[in-house]
């Protein structure tokens, strides 16, 4: 996928766009990340724990290598017609030579937005990517994992429907909101 937006419907009938996120789109991003945690579904920090404000939020993905454009990361994201932001995934490719063929996926839908389609639509355009991109010494991206609390069977399910299979569990790795310790599963997919 180019940086062009492409229109793409979801299910209740509306047209959305699905298109790379920029360093411009951090303060939409801070936003969206800011529902998300609120919702406090499918989350592992609190609203205390995000950055202060939308340049902090900036320089955090700036940080983490969100956009740089060499094929080290792919970041995605869905935006209604009115531009409100549905929803952002993205692929972060390990740094390391040895890692490199590895992309860690991370994803979120706004609240608003799940059972939609934003999920899948995210998923596929990012695994499309992922099957496409070729460096330009020739490697790719050949294995993309994810962490996914035990307690979220819609994203389990998303993920199992695009291929992904359970490889492990980290037991009672985080604690939710009601005190009850939670498993994160680690899921992987090999792409061929």
């Amino acid at each position: 996928m180019h940086s062009k937006a492409l229109r793409v419907p979801l299910r209740d009938g509306r047209t959305c766009s699905i298109r790379r996120a920029t360093h411009a789109d951090a303060a939409a991003l801070y936003v969206l990340e800011r529902a998300i945690v609120q919702a406090r579904q499918g989350v592992v920090k609190h609203e205390d724990e995000l950055p202060p404000d939308a340049a902090a939020y900036a320089t955090d993905r700036e940080r983490a290598g969100l956009h740089k454009t060499d094929g080290t990361a792919f970041p995605l994201l869905v935006e209604s017609e009115d531009g409100a932001l549905l929803g952002e995934a993205s692929v972060l490719r390990l740094g390391y030579r040895m890692l490199r063929h590895v992309g860690v996926l991370g994803i979120g839908v706004h609240p608003a937005a799940q059972g939609l389609g934003v999920g899948r639509l995210l998923m596929q355009h990012l695994l499309e990517w992922v099957r496409s991109h070729r460096d330009t010494d020739g490697q790719r991206v050949l294995r993309v994992e994810l962490c996914v609390r035990a307690d979220n069977p819609r994203a389990i399910a998303l993920y199992r429907a695009m291929g992904f299979q359970h490889e492990g569990a980290r037991r009672a790795f985080l604690r939710a909101d009601d005190g009850a310790l939670v498993d994160d599963l680690l899921m992987g997919l090999l792409v061929t």
